[in-house]
């Protein structure tokens, strides 16, 4: 799947803009939604406060947003799109690593501790940029805990990991994974760990222990042979 594929997973149920106007303002009320979850959560989102950080009229949330849980929803995704730009970008960095090496490359051991270190290291670029991220990774902290209590937000994170997986599967598809799927888990899986334990101080930007926890990942989830399909190609 494509990173527009994935965007097109992420569905919106405010109602929609038409006009450009119109599209400006419902992007100012969803930018204004996100900066109110970074100062008071998302118990601090109501449409009059929104209204009032987004400098609309009140009549505009209500207008676009019927209910509170459709204004939630839709500023997650918006987020999301945002976000899954430096997933792609981590995809493709991770791709054009892998595509330097024809399959029968892929079978020696330089070859493959060359891969696993090019990937272990645009892995912990994107761990490090998105913990410096702090605004953002509070909005995505508390989007991911309301969802265990609002169903329709629930959707919206299942769509978004699906999102963001699926890019990720791609690259091990590439490499002849068995199990490109529960790859793809266990390094999203751990991208969110170790941004939050840099979140909440438990771990520091350089820390030794982060750099050993994607090595071992990686040296884990990729393969020190290819595929017989794949061998059998070149024989």
């Amino acid at each position: 799947m494509t990173l527009d594929n994935g965007k097109s997973d992420l569905v919106y149920h405010g109602r929609r803009a038409q006009r450009a106007d119109s599209r400006v303002r419902r992007k100012a009320i969803l930018e204004a939604t996100l900066r109110l979850i970074v100062k008071e959560g998302i118990r601090g989102i109501r449409h009059r406060a929104v209204a009032r950080e987004a400098n609309v009229p009140l009549a505009a949330t209500t207008y676009y947003f019927k209910d509170l849980n459709d204004l939630i929803s839709d500023a997650f995704t918006y987020f999301v799109e945002q976000g899954l730009e430096s997933t792609r970008q981590l995809q493709e960095e991770s791709f054009s690593a892998a595509r330097s090496l024809s399959a029968q490359e892929r079978l020696s051991h330089s070859s493959h501790k060359l891969l696993v270190q090019q990937l272990t290291r645009f892995i912990l670029i994107h761990i490090r940029s998105q913990a410096k991220s702090k605004d953002e990774r509070l909005i995505e902290l508390a989007f991911r805990n309301e969802a265990l209590r609002n169903e329709q937000l629930t959707r919206a994170v299942h769509m978004s990991n699906h999102a963001k997986e699926t890019l990720i599967q791609e690259f091990f598809h590439l490499l002849g994974l068995a199990d490109p799927e529960a790859a793809a888990q266990i390094v999203h899986g751990t991208i969110l760990k170790l941004e939050y334990e840099i979140l909440s101080d438990a771990i520091a930007l350089d820390s030794p222990l982060l750099e050993r926890t994607v090595i071992m990942m990686v040296r884990g989830l990729i393969p020190t042979v290819v595929p017989v399909v794949e061998a059998a190609a070149y024989g």
